[in-house]
């Protein structure tokens, strides 16, 4: 069970190694022991043990005192809401979270009689975050549970098997066991006062599983990183530091501030400090405010001092000079997040020796390594003072070269993820790109691929901002040329929207009439999926009026393509039609078989809505065969989705169930959740149309989870869609 007891003043520790067989009552001191009657929780009786876990206390510490108010504060107000209290401790590594939370958790022990729990997850986790279930089996044997025989529903015969619409059965037994594990704690907490310590936690999960049951309890919890899920306690800090009613009428305004923050809460006090002395101000206008970075730390200040930027100060000043250089350097990047190779490429250094130079500054607390995967990470609020001493003390010449090569990393790597992902496709950008490309590694698989985009996805979004306001317009277009592999995929339609806008207008100032085409048809497909025909086919016309003045007739078909698809979305399936034959034939003359089948899926489709359904499925059996015939599998499993619908149409329910599983599992394989939803919603609809409701339902529910995960504007109908 790793070491989980307290340590007394001689520093004799009270401790259990292992798994116990039965129940166990560990404690310091035994005055008075009351086992009460049994509840019946699983099999046996079940014994009331009082667990006191909290961890010693250091013998010397400089008290916080503003942050030690501020915790009594929030732990004065418990049962003021029906749920236990949550509160987050975060900050950089060494700032002194843990020593502060053990300290202020032994101050108020004493109005937790229903016991103490604790747990270190940074020491647990060792090569990756602890599972939530691992946290609520080590508390429900503290409490004197047995977690391998929890309460809760009977299992039926089929929980926890394999379900091709849902997930592994891997996946699907964990959910079942981490359901069973919630259930017994929420058995064994009920109507107990408990005080609930978490340090070191890695993920929102961690925390939200094991909450109590009662509304009596606390739950502490230190992180050096910024958990999502529980940014609402900064929200609830501004809340309770200016008035939950004037938070309450700006939602927008505190949830940007805590973002801006970071999170911090020294940060979040300052702010709210000034708040305070202007009653009046609006929330907002702090965020604005915030939002220049260039003087966010000015806005740090309490009684006259910057006590923000003080603290990274002393710490940037504190490294040696190529600690001090790189830091910098991870200023001008334009993301949080990076891997070691970038700022190597940035300095023209080894990746060994820039890594040994970056661990002088996660020893100063001023960068974050990710144990599970060895990427390094900036605070917000570290990265705009990490800017502020670039320009102060490196040229803008020299800033500017060193964000241009980090930028061409990210542009080369994209270049290869596109083609992992879409294989050979119409491309504009010159094939220097893929011959600096090929000095990275090639991705094993389109999943792979797809997984980098999403983990730098925000790196990417900030290369094409920090590219378009210093007028690098080609690195503008030809990465948003590679980012379609990934926009057109898993969507972020927000992101999706902005950056191919700046690729317009890049493209424009080039004169480069061929990429502000292409540029212009994939913004016209996102604004197609947004539901804004107009301004899609606005985009289209000029798209087809620069393609055939470039004289390009491949990339006119394309746009005639796009412009089709459009009319098809819109039900305009006779113009559909029509596009999709004329773009067709232009494939087959010269000589673009891919296009071709391209083609042919889309007329397939489009006869299929019109009521020639027959006809219909002929057409799609051709384009998957045309798929096949150029090693396309992504397109394939499209056509068979589209096929699946068809057979739908006819009443063939059979065949539409098994080519839409199929589909499902090429696109889930290469993990591409927006084509599993979309089969997903067809094999919902079959399953209705046959009767069968709880697959029915299944289907459906586990569609429209995925389109809110990705933001799709089809989410919006899931709920009612879904309602019994």
């Amino acid at each position: 069970m790793g070491d989980a007891g307290a340590m007394g003043d001689a520093g004799v520790r009270n401790e259990v190694s292992g798994r116990t067989g039965g129940h166990l009552v560990q404690a310091r001191d035994i005055g008075e022991v009351h086992l009460h009657g049994a509840i019946p929780l699983g099999v046996g009786p079940a014994v009331m043990v009082v667990p006191g876990q909290l961890p010693a206390v250091r013998e010397v510490f400089v008290d916080r005192a503003a942050e030690r108010a501020a915790f009594h504060d929030i732990v004065g107000r418990i049962g003021d809401v029906p749920s236990p209290r949550v509160v987050p401790l975060s900050g950089l590594r060494g700032v002194g979270k843990s020593a502060g939370a053990a300290r202020w958790a032994h101050e108020i022990r004493d109005r937790f009689d229903g016991g103490q729990l604790y747990l270190d997850l940074g020491r647990q986790r060792g090569r990756g975050a602890v599972a939530a279930s691992e946290v609520l089996e080590r508390f429900i044997e503290a409490l004197g549970g047995d977690p391998h025989d929890p309460p809760g529903p009977p299992r039926r015969a089929d929980e926890g098997g394999p379900d091709a619409s849902t997930g592994s059965g891997q996946d699907a037994r964990e959910a079942a066991r981490l359901r069973r594990l919630q259930a017994a704690f929420l058995h064994r907490t009920a109507g107990r006062r408990l005080l609930i310590l978490l340090d070191g936690v890695a993920t929102a999960s961690q925390v939200t599983a094991v909450l109590p049951a009662s509304a009596e309890s606390v739950v502490v919890v230190t992180s050096h990183l910024r958990l999502e899920g529980l940014l609402g306690d900064g929200a609830e800090l501004i809340g309770e530091m200016v008035g939950a009613d004037r938070a309450y009428r700006e939602p927008d305004a505190v949830a940007e501030v805590v973002r801006l923050c970071g999170g911090l809460p020294i940060a979040l006090r300052a702010v709210c400090g000034q708040l305070r002395g202007q009653p009046r101000q609006r929330i907002a206008t702090v965020a604005e405010r915030l939002r220049d970075e260039r003087r966010r730390l000015d806005r740090f200040s309490r009684n006259g001092d910057r006590v923000v930027e003080a603290a990274f100060e002393i710490g940037y000043l504190d490294l040696p000079e190529q600690a001090q250089v790189l830091y910098r350097v991870l200023g001008v990047h334009p993301g949080l997040e990076f891997d070691v190779a970038v700022p190597a490429a940035a300095l023209r250094q080894p990746a060994a020796e820039v890594a040994e130079t970056l661990d002088l500054l996660v020893l100063a607390n001023l960068v974050d390594v990710e144990e599970a995967d060895g990427r390094h990470r900036l605070h917000e609020l570290v990265r705009v003072h990490a800017l502020r001493r670039a320009e102060l003390d490196d040229p803008a010449e020299v800033r500017d070269r060193l964000l241009h090569r980090m930028i061409e990393v990210y542009l080369r790597r994209a270049v290869l993820a596109d083609r992992a992902v879409l294989g050979p496709r119409l491309r504009l950008a010159d094939e220097i790109w893929a011959r600096q490309a090929a000095e990275f590694p090639p991705f094993g698989s389109p999943a792979e691929a797809l997984r980098w985009f999403e983990t730098e996805r925000l790196n990417l979004l900030g290369c094409v901002r920090a590219a378009a306001r210093r007028g690098w317009d080609t690195m503008v277009w030809v990465l948003c040329e590679a980012l379609w592999a990934f926009y057109y995929n898993r969507k972020h339609y927000a992101d999706w929207r902005e950056t191919h806008e700046l690729a317009v207008e890049a493209a424009h100032r080039l004169g480069h009439r061929a990429a502000e085409a292409r540029m212009r048809s994939q913004l016209g497909r996102v604004l197609v999926e947004l539901g804004l025909y107009d301004a899609a086919h606005a985009e289209f016309d000029a798209a087809l009026t620069l393609a055939r003045a470039a004289a390009d007739r491949r990339l006119a078909a394309s746009v005639v393509e796009f412009a089709g698809r459009s009319r098809f979305e819109q039900g305009e399936y006779p113009a559909a039609i029509a596009a999709f034959e004329q773009s067709r034939a232009v494939n087959v003359e010269i000589g673009n078989p891919r296009g071709a089948a391209l083609q042919t899926h889309h007329l397939g489709r489009a006869l299929s809505r019109s009521g020639r359904r027959d006809e219909a499925v002929d057409v799609l059996a051709d384009a998957a065969a045309g798929f096949v015939a150029v090693g396309d599998e992504r397109n394939r499993a499209r056509v068979l989705i589209s096929l699946g619908e068809t057979y739908r149409d006819l009443g063939r329910y059979q065949q539409a169930e098994r080519v839409l599983t199929e589909a499902s599992s090429i696109m889930r394989r290469r993990d591409i959740p927006f084509q599993v939803a979309l089969a997903l919603e067809l094999l919902a609809d079959v399953a209705r149309r046959a009767g069968d409701d709880a697959r029915w339902r299944a289907h459906l529910e586990a569609a429209f989870v995925i389109f809110a995960e990705v933001a799709s504007p089809r989410a919006e109908s899931g709920v009612a869609a879904a309602a019994p």
